[in-house]
């Protein structure tokens, strides 16, 4: 969305028909354009649509050839992320970085609003902190709002199965399977945990990343509004 003349309200004329349909809500000013607002919403990990509508973007632009940071083109350049950065993409933390570097370098000029699913990333804080980790994988019950979700020990008892060798739900319970059952079961996002760890694998150059127990180390992805969220700006 690029504002290229300002929209001002104009006079509203309601027909009189039963559907009082609006025939002339608004016109446009002869006036200049003072403000130019870039927004884009909902990429939700996807760094190549990402890519795409920098390229095309009259507000924003890569500082260098590198991608590694984000700027506003001109003086009147205005940003708004209409929220959900992580999730389905392998790009959430490298888009994550990118737009809080650019709202910490024109505070007054970004707005970053969070959508659904970087909200829903803020109980990662508390559920993978190690207090939570401690308790037993048996006290922790399904998703209230989704009757056919498994539970933790369920999850547990299905990877124990496929890794056979003698392993058991408690020796499967780990920070990563955990967090492997709230993407798949409890967070709308089957696909992030595998997303996540290509994405660190790659971005730390190793084959693979992993977690504790030999799970994997799918990382949590919050941010939005600046910052916010489970991860903090940094995934």
């Amino acid at each position: 969305l690029h504002c290229t003349r300002p929209l001002c309200l104009g006079r509203r004329r309601l027909s009189s028909d039963a559907h009082m349909r609006v025939r002339t809500p608004f016109r446009c000013s002869p006036h200049p354009c003072e403000y130019e607002i870039a927004f884009v919403s909902d990429v939700e990990g996807d760094l190549d649509y990402f890519n795409r509508w920098v390229a095309g973007s009259r507000c924003v632009a890569y500082t260098g050839s590198d991608e590694a940071a984000l700027t506003l083109t001109h003086a009147r350049a205005y940003f708004v992320y209409g929220g959900d950065v992580p999730d389905h993409g392998r790009g959430s933390e490298q888009l994550l970085r990118l737009l809080v570097g650019l709202k910490r370098a024109f505070p007054r000029r970004v707005a970053l609003l969070v959508g659904n699913r970087d909200l829903n990333k803020l109980r990662l804080t508390s559920e993978c902190a190690p207090s939570d980790l401690a308790r037993p994988h048996w006290s922790i019950p399904a998703p209230h709002w989704d009757p056919s979700a498994p539970t933790l020990s369920q999850h547990l008892e299905q990877v124990a199965a496929a890794r056979g060798g003698g392993a058991t739900a408690a020796s499967c319970d780990c920070a990563a399977e955990r967090l492997r059952w709230m993407y798949e079961n409890t967070l709308g996002c089957p696909a992030t945990f595998e997303a996540r760890r290509a994405e660190l694998a790659a971005l730390r150059s190793v084959g693979s990343a992993t977690g504790d127990n030999g799970g994997g180390g799918g990382g949590g992805g919050g941010g939005g509004g600046g910052g916010g969220g489970g991860g903090g700006g940094g995934g």
